[in-house]
């Protein structure tokens, strides 16, 4: 739960923490209401008018202040947001693109390089082989388990 605030002290929380938006996205302040505008990057980005009491305002406010040892990274230069969209075609004609990288073989195309003859070719009648099963086999001691069980 919220300490009691006085009329101001909400207002003066916000002011502390958005400095630079004051003047854009606070709307109105009566000590207990507050009306805010924002975008709505949901709906298109249009502005939105909101209402809340202020120490509703204040408590999502806070959710978004990071904790004491969380490192907060940034984006700047021709990664900051502001101006992604206006270096970008000029960083795509510099950059060029990755050259673009050949297959790798596989198993059978390895060994066929390496031992000079398709392993996959049955050495009797020279069709493919094909994979069927697997056999795994049974530990000495389960066999040992089984016939103890068995006999005795």
């Amino acid at each position: 739960s919220y300490a009691e605030l006085s009329n101001h002290g909400g207002l003066s929380l916000f002011y502390s923490l958005y400095p630079h938006d004051l003047g854009k996205s606070q709307k109105d302040y009566t000590g207990q209401w507050i009306t805010f505008e924002y975008k709505d990057y949901r709906n298109g980005g249009g502005k939105v008018l909101h209402t809340l009491r202020t120490i509703d305002f204040i408590g999502r406010l806070i959710r978004h202040i990071p904790s004491h040892y969380f490192n907060v990274i940034r984006h700047f230069g021709i990664l900051a947001s502001r101006v992604k969209k206006q270096y970008k075609e000029i960083t795509d004609r510099v950059l060029e693109s990755p050259p673009e990288v050949d297959e790798a073989p596989n198993w059978r195309e390895r060994q066929t390089a390496f031992r000079g003859k398709d392993p996959l070719l049955c050495g009797v009648c020279g069709r493919v082989m094909r994979f069927v099963s697997s056999r795994i086999p049974i530990p000495l001691w389960r066999v040992k388990e089984s016939l103890q069980a068995a006999f005795s």
